[in-house]
């Protein structure tokens, strides 16, 4: 799959099915995030088998349902936090979408306190990515 058929093909999924991050999957999407964060200078973080960020009220509301990775777009508080964070997070996104992975970006409807990210003084999360095997892949 190409970069442009992955943004064709690409769409938000919200349940999810317990099928675990392959190894090849796992190290894509770690160099790519390795290599977004020298560019960047942001800290985006692949958390993987964590419940806790879309458990609760918040992910009931969202609709959210067996979330269990998620990309965590951390970054130090500045003007263009939003803008790097969306231009690097849809990276990673359709990275994602090129390996088979579903995805919903969230900023409202997880639970900041539980997410499994590491943040520094300074930081902030001002949203996070869902990712894994949706429960009705269609890509």
């Amino acid at each position: 799959m190409t970069v442009t058929e992955a943004m064709e093909q690409r769409h938000s999924v919200r349940r999810y099915t317990d099928r675990k991050l392959g190894e090849d999957v796992l190290t894509a999407l770690n160099a790519e995030i390795a290599a977004c964060n020298a560019e960047s200078g942001l800290n985006l973080q692949l958390v993987t088998e964590e419940p806790e960020a879309f458990g609760g009220l918040l992910a009931h509301y969202g609709r959210f349902s067996n979330v269990r990775n998620y990309l965590a777009l951390v970054g130090k508080k500045a003007e263009d936090l939003d803008e790097k964070v969306g231009y690097y997070g849809e990276r990673i996104v359709l990275l994602a979408t090129m390996l088979g992975l579903d995805s919903c970006w969230v900023a409202g409807t997880f639970r900041r306190g539980k997410c499994a990210c590491r943040r520094e003084p300074g930081d902030a999360l001002p949203c996070v990515v869902a990712l894994g095997y949706g429960e009705t892949h269609q890509i």
